[in-house]
Formats: structure tokens, C-alpha cells, sequence
């Protein structure tokens, strides 16, 4: 899409979602065209400031929809054009929009990765805004009293996670997809995760190095990478401690994500060097 035309789209939804009115009876809906459109109907909403109608009513509708198999593709392909447009515009203000739209993208990513539906030209394009807006997130608000969620990093790595496990992508897609989850482990060596990001995206992660099936050089080299800037700071100061604090909220649930892999084999190649280095965690 155009710059101008992202703009204008966006400046459409942003004015259109201070006045969202969601549909009534969207949980009860059962005609298929109506369903259709009240999918698009309830997309502005995912940038409005009530985190009731952002989030409880307008992305739970189009998540339970979605995984109900009730979105035609279509409707799925239209979603995942609005959603991606949101992407390519200036963030508002409240800062909303953007995670939201990310998460949304999420469930069409699932949704495609379960039916596809995109080509593999509209694949390869959402691939590369999830990377982008991953390796890119600066806000890492997480839930704040009366305003809801932003949780962009999160939510990126819900995106990167469902396209990730997707046999359709090549391995340089989901390398630089796991690229994106690695960049954001330590948040920019400034924020304390404390709503869970650590968990979201050590899923990502594991599900990524499953798919790319690293070897053990490979494999240790990552959690080398990991442990990196711990190892080459030269003082405990605020934010030594800060990258400690978000690399054990990553490592820890990516060792019960490993300790739960099904596949012996991997689960033994994966398991020993992790341990090994989180041994070495100060």
C-alpha cells in the first residue's frame, strides 16, 4: 500500500474509533454474511481508547471467530490488508493500535497457518512486517489501570509464533523471525518485563529453533549470544541487573517449553546445553 493511502487509512480508523459501536448480539451470531461484516465492522474498535471495547469485546469477537473457522478467506484477506496498513502508518497516540493490530494479525496468521489462504508473496509480506515491528517495539507498557494493554512485545512474539510454525515459510523467514524474538529478550537493556513477555517469547523462540532444527553448535551459539551481554558488562549497575532479570523470565519457561518436547531426540539436543547455560547465569 502507498504511504499516502496508509495515512489516509489510518487517519480514517483512528477518527472512526472514538465513536465504535460494536454490533449487538456478536456472540450469538450465526448468519455467515452478517459475520463477514461484522468482522471488518469491529476493526476500528481494535484502536479505541476503552480497553472494554478494544480488546474484551473487538479482538476476543475476532479471535473466536477465526478460530471457529467462521472468517472466510475473503474476509481473512481483507483483515490481513487493514491490519498490515495499521502497521505502515504513524502509531496514535495512545499507543493502542499498532500492538492490537499486531495481535489481530496473529490469529489471521494461525488461521492461514491451519487453511492457507495467502500466497506466498502475502505470506513472505506479513512475515517481513512482523519482523519489523517485533525487532522495533520502543513501547513496553504492558497493562496499565484503566487504560488496558499495549504488550507490543508480546504480541509480536504471538505473530512471529503462529507464522514461525508455518511449514510454508523457508528457513531465512523463520531465522529472521527468531532474529526479532532474540533482539527483544533483553528489552533493550532498559525495561523489566513484568507481564509475561518473557514467556511469549521463549514460545516463539522454541517453536522457531524446532522448525530451523539447529545443530548443537548452532543451538549453543544462540544461548551464547544470550548470555552475552551479562558476561561483557563491567559493573552490577540498574541495568546488568534489569538484562539478569529478563533473561531468566526467557530461560526459565524456554526450559519447561524444551523439557515439554515431544520428540526425544531434540528434546535431549536442546535440553543439556540450556541447562549448561543457565548454570552460568550469575
Amino acid at each position: 500500500m502507498k504511504p499516502l493511502a496508509a495515512l489516509l487509512l489510518f487517519s480514517s480508523l483512528a477518527a472512526t474509533a472514538q465513536t465504535c459501536a460494536p454490533p449487538t448480539g456478536l456472540k450469538t451470531e450465526a448468519d455467515a454474511a452478517r459475520i463477514q461484516q461484522q468482522a471488518m465492522a469491529l476493526l476500528p474498535c481494535l484502536a479505541h481508547p476503552d480497553p472494554r471495547l478494544r480488546d474484551d469485546i473487538a479482538f476476543e469477537q475476532l479471535s473466536a471467530w477465526s478460530r471457529a473457522g467462521k472468517l472466510d478467506a475473503a474476509t481473512l484477506l481483507r483483515l490481513r490488508a487493514e491490519l498490515v496498513a495499521v502497521l505502515d502508518a504513524k502509531p496514535d497516540a495512545a499507543g493502542v493500535h499498532q500492538p492490537f493490530a499486531v495481535l489481530a494479525l496473529a490469529e489471521v496468521a494461525r488461521a492461514d497457518r491451519l487453511k492457507p489462504f495467502m500466497t506466498a508473496e502475502q505470506r513472505a509480506d506479513l512475515v517481513d512486517h512482523a519482523v519489523r515491528y517485533l525487532s522495533g517495539v520502543s513501547d513496553y507498557r504492558g497493562l496499565i489501570a484503566g487504560e488496558g494493554w499495549r504488550h507490543g512485545v508480546a504480541h509480536g512474539a504471538d505473530l512471529a509464533l503462529q507464522l514461525g510454525m508455518n511449514d510454508a515459510l523457508s528457513a531465512p523467514q523463520r531465522q529472521a523471525l527468531l532474529d526479532a524474538v532474540t533482539a527483544q529478550v533483553l528489552a533493550d537493556h532498559r525495561h523489566a518485563y513484568r507481564f509475561g513477555e518473557g514467556q511469549r517469547l521463549a514460545r516463539a523462540a522454541l517453536q522457531l529453533q524446532l522448525k530451523l532444527n539447529p545443530d548443537a553448535a548452532a543451538w549453543q551459539a544462540w544461548l551464547d549470544g544470550l548470555l552475552a551481554p551479562l558476561q561483557k558488562a563491567k559493573a552490577w549497575d540498574e541495568a546488568t541487573f534489569t538484562d539478569l532479570h529478563n533473561l531468566r523470565g526467557f530461560l526459565w519457561p524456554l526450559l519447561a517449553g524444551v523439557l515439554d518436547v515431544a520428540d526425544a531426540e531434540q528434546r535431549d539436543k536442546l535440553q543439556a546445553p540450556l541447562q549448561k547455560t543457565m548454570r552460568r547465569l550469575p
